[in-house]
């Protein structure tokens, strides 16, 4: 199994995102991750999943 890791920083500059939201999402275990003794290792497309299990379809608005 071969996986390309990626750290929070090129994340955040590759999102556009704060390095410290990505950070939080990592301590909140919302990102999908691998900790290496203090460096921690984002696998590519863990934003992607986040995004996609977090995702809010809209509504169907209903017709008075």
């Amino acid at each position: 199994m071969s996986v390309n890791f990626e750290s929070a920083k090129s994340l955040a500059a590759k999102t556009g995102w704060p390095e410290s939201r990505i950070r939080k999402l990592i301590a909140s275990n919302q990102l999908r991750h691998v900790r290496i003794g203090r460096t921690v290792y984002l696998p590519e497309g863990a934003i992607d999943e986040f995004l996609e299990t977090n995702m809010v379809e809209p509504r169907a608005v209903e017709a008075k």
